[in-house]
């Protein structure tokens, strides 16, 4: 027994090793470093079944993202609420879940595109990066079975290790849109620009053109309406500089608003 023990732990350490091995070398696909995460946390537990379920930018659902053993087609589709099914009580507990048999629990929510029928036992682990959570792992099998606490500590320190792998994605994914976002502003306020400008310079020769034909007052009247199209020129101006700069900022992924 003492023997088996430590081939189990000696397996385990091994697991993570591995595990520590891909979240260092995570350059590339981060879809292939999940799925392969998956797969060494299912070779370790000759589990049937190992899934990554990711927060979608919303923090409202969680979202499969990777697994072994579900049906492949399902990443992507199989989407819940953080207040619906067993994935979302381990997100909201924030803390490991283990259910020897899953469709025996109140919180249990079938989804007949993974093809999970024959999966009974369930555990879920959350995924925490700088405090905030990222996703959860889960793990299942075909036999009802429950699992062993050093089972459920290494999920949850697997989990643990590749979470930043996913909050480092996130930020990414961010800086890229509010990037999108700055240069689709700055476009189409050169373009505003250029209009309002080529309005002025048809009001200026306008202007000349008219002198000695025109009434004074009529003059008056171009000279006040030049005036105004500049003013409004310069506040378009300082709309733009507001603009870039708040965009350079941005919300981020509004972690201060759901964490407050």
């Amino acid at each position: 027994m003492a023997d088996t023990a430590i081939e189990h732990q000696t397996s385990l350490l091994g697991t993570l090793e591995e595990i520590s091995r891909l979240v260092v070398s995570h350059s590339g696909d981060p879809s292939e470093t999940l799925t392969n995460i998956a797969r060494a946390i299912q070779a370790q537990f000759r589990s049937d079944v190992c899934s990554v379920y990711l927060l979608d930018a919303d923090r409202r659902h969680l979202v499969l993202s990777a697994t072994i053993g579900l049906e492949p087609s399902s990443v992507g589709r199989v989407r819940m609420r953080m207040d619906e099914g067993l994935v979302g009580l381990t997100a909201e507990q924030l803390a490991p879940v283990v259910v020897a048999d899953a469709t025996r629990h109140p919180r249990f929510k079938y989804f007949a595109e993974a093809n999970e029928d024959l999966y009974r036992s369930f555990l879920g682990a959350p995924m925490v990066d700088r405090g905030l959570l990222v996703g959860v792992v889960v793990v299942q099998t075909v036999d009802a079975r429950g699992f062993s606490a050093d089972e459920v500590r290494m999920v949850a320190t697997a989990a643990g290790q590749f979470a930043p792998i996913v909050g480092d994605a996130r930020l990414e994914y961010e800086a890229r849109l509010q990037a999108e976002r700055l240069r689709v502003v700055q476009v189409t306020m050169r373009t505003v620009q250029d209009v309002v400008n080529n309005c002025l310079n048809q009001l200026q020769l306008l202007r000349f053109s008219a002198e000695g034909h025109v009434p004074e007052e009529s003059l008056v009247l171009f000279d006040e309406a030049i005036r105004e199209a500049s003013a409004k020129l310069r506040a378009i101006a300082d709309i733009k500089t507001f603009t870039e700069k708040r965009m350079a900022v941005g919300p981020g992924l509004d972690f201060d608003a759901a964490s407050g």
